[in-house]
């Protein structure tokens, strides 16, 4: 806009200086600066948009589909309509510009027409932050009108989460006398056969069924009830690193916190998990996955100003999700019960950043491979 208004005052000085051509292109530029603000104005104070996602969760890099309907009032169809700010986050520095959520070649006049489209968010957290704009910039695109859109429904990213295969083999220093009775463990009387599920140890397999049945069958021994075991996640950020990089960090170790939290969570393993300064007792099933996967999404972008507090009991089985000081997430595991057997119950994973995190966590569990994979 700037650069045709300073474009036409200089045409309106040559004109009455030079030549009177000046005056002609003065005027030309005019009409173009009044019909590029006049139209969009009009255009989207003409429409009125609705935008409704049609899963209200999806993790991190999954397509989501969303549904936007828009009623024009005007007898002219309108062309050049854009939704902004529904996926927006306070990640970009500079004067890079965020690309708009959705964008409108032509909408028919005196209709009410619905779209349907797909979009992958980068980044959990809950969507939208502000409320999203409808913007037109039709037809020269020299100054972009914009509106609240009133009528949106929000949704929520959850993390990326990666295939971990195995169990956690970590049982802590006693077991526990509560719960529903015995339950299935790789020690005690041999109590029958099943179908194998998710998670089970190759060592388990009973073979002689599986040749007979043509699946795999696996050995169930019952056990005490499992002890639970205490997560802690640190979602502290570093002050001393650019924010985008820094918020890298972040995500990558909430990533790995998720993958390893339902892994523990589809095993039927109690947790206690400390999120922060948050604390959570999952529940069992789909309702406790979602617990746990919305704590995560609750974490700001950048970490959080307070420092991981607390200690683990002594007598409990422990993981702890943190970062060194190069940002790469590390895993420090605490089982009590490896005391007699070994010199030290602690041990550290680091995930490599620049290296695929999936390919690391697929077999983080490295004591109880998973029957399905190598079989």
């Amino acid at each position: 806009m700037g650069w045709f208004i300073s474009a036409a005052v200089a045409s309106a000085i040559i004109g009455y200086s030079v030549s009177p051509i000046g005056w002609t292109m003065a005027a030309s530029l005019s009409v173009m600066i009044v019909i590029g603000m006049a139209w969009p104005w009009i255009a989207v104070r003409a429409v009125a948009c609705s935008l409704t996602p049609e899963e209200d969760r999806v993790h991190e890099d999954d397509a989501c589909h969303f549904k936007l309907s828009v009623l024009n009032r005007l007898p002219l169809p309108v062309w050049g309509l854009a939704i902004e700010g529904y996926l927006d986050r306070q990640t970009q520095t500079g004067n890079e510009e965020t690309p708009p959520t959705v964008a409108l070649a032509f909408v028919k006049g005196l209709s009410k027409s619905t779209y349907r489209f797909a979009v992958r968010p980068r980044l959990r957290g809950h969507y939208p932050q502000t409320l999203p704009l409808i913007t037109c910039s039709f037809p020269f695109g020299i100054w972009t009108a914009k509106k609240q859109m009133r009528e949106v429904s929000g949704m929520t990213v959850w993390p990326k989460v990666y295939p971990v295969a195995g169990r956690c083999p970590m049982s802590g220093r006693v077991w526990a006398d509560l719960g529903e009775g015995n339950r299935s463990g790789p020690n005690g009387d041999f109590i029958g056969v099943r179908d194998y599920r998710s998670g089970d140890a190759i060592k388990h397999v009973n073979w002689v069924a599986t040749a007979r049945a043509d699946r795999l069958i696996v050995t169930e021994r019952n056990a005490p009830q499992c002890p639970t075991i205490d997560v802690w996640i640190d979602t502290g950020g570093r002050s001393d690193l650019p924010t985008k990089v820094n918020q890298q960090l972040i995500s990558d170790r909430i990533r790995v916190a998720a993958s390893l939290l339902v892994n523990l969570h589809q095993s039927a393993i109690p947790t206690r998990v400390q999120i922060g300064t948050r604390s959570i007792i999952p529940r069992r099933g789909p309702e406790g996955l979602r617990q746990l996967l919305d704590a995560l999404a609750d974490v700001p972008l950048e970490g959080s100003e307070q420092p991981l507090r607390g200690a683990a009991r002594s007598e409990a089985a422990c993981l702890t999700v943190s970062s060194d000081k190069d940002g790469d997430p590390i895993v420090c595991s605490v089982d009590p019960s490896t005391q007699l057997r070994q010199s030290s119950s602690h041990r550290h994973r680091r995930l490599d950043r620049s290296i695929d995190l999936g390919c690391q966590l697929a077999s983080f569990w490295t004591g109880g491979r998973d029957a399905k994979h190598v079989a």
